[in-house]
């Protein structure tokens, strides 16, 4: 598994993998944003990328979806009284990405074969409906 963060790289690829690590703050292997400091590997920004039509900030939203989730599996585990530190950590990172969807919207590629088009993706009440359980 590759972890890389080179913003001085000629090669397209890693660059653009660099420029999306930097705008969703997983620059530092082995303290990344991921539960337990993961990181996203290399192979995952190309599959955003490509999932998003290479739009660089739609992937960074997708990327913020994907932590959201990853967090909220672990909101319920480590409690501080009504609220937990994953729980404020899931709740930050679905806000970021309701912030960045409203800004650039979603890709929807249908299979390769139709332009791309974007719309706003409301996460307001996810949150609220996944805590709300615990």
């Amino acid at each position: 598994m590759t972890v890389t963060f080179d913003l001085t790289n000629e090669i397209a690829p890693i660059y653009r993998r660099s420029q999306l690590r930097l705008l969703t703050g997983d620059t530092s292997d082995g303290d990344g944003p991921r539960p337990n400091g993961g990181n996203f590997q290399d192979d995952e920004l190309d599959v955003f990328l490509v999932l998003e039509s290479d739009n660089m900030n739609r992937a960074a939203a997708r990327i913020f979806e994907v932590l959201a989730a990853e967090w909220s599996r672990y909101a319920g585990s480590y409690r501080l009284g009504p609220e937990s530190e994953e729980a404020r950590q899931a709740e930050a990172f679905a806000a970021r990405a309701a912030e960045w969807r409203s800004l650039y919207g979603f890709t929807v590629d249908n299979e390769g074969t139709a332009g791309a088009t974007s719309e706003i993706v409301d996460w307001s009440g996810a949150y609220a409906d996944w805590v709300g359980k615990f």
